[in-house]
């Protein structure tokens, strides 16, 4: 949680705020209704080893749980 109250920029207009929660409640919505578990990734991570990444809607995907979790904390080009 820390790391993205230090990754969200302070220059986000209320509209990408309203964005990155859209996704959230997206990735709810698709829980409850497929049954599979989904996550809100970051395209770039915010930790990576080479990059971080920014806690922006431009940056976040919607995957399964699954998905994420083989990506780990990596950015492939």
């Amino acid at each position: 949680r820390c790391a993205l109250l230090n990754a969200t920029p302070a220059w986000l207009t209320a509209i990408q705020k309203a964005q990155i929660a859209e996704l959230y409640e997206i990735a709810e919505a698709l829980n409850i209704q497929t049954g599979i578990k989904h996550h809100v990734d970051h395209i770039v991570p915010l930790k990576g080893k080479t990059v971080t990444g920014l806690h922006t809607p431009w940056n976040l995907q919607i995957l399964t749980a699954t998905q994420n979790i083989s990506k780990g904390n990596r950015y492939e080009i």
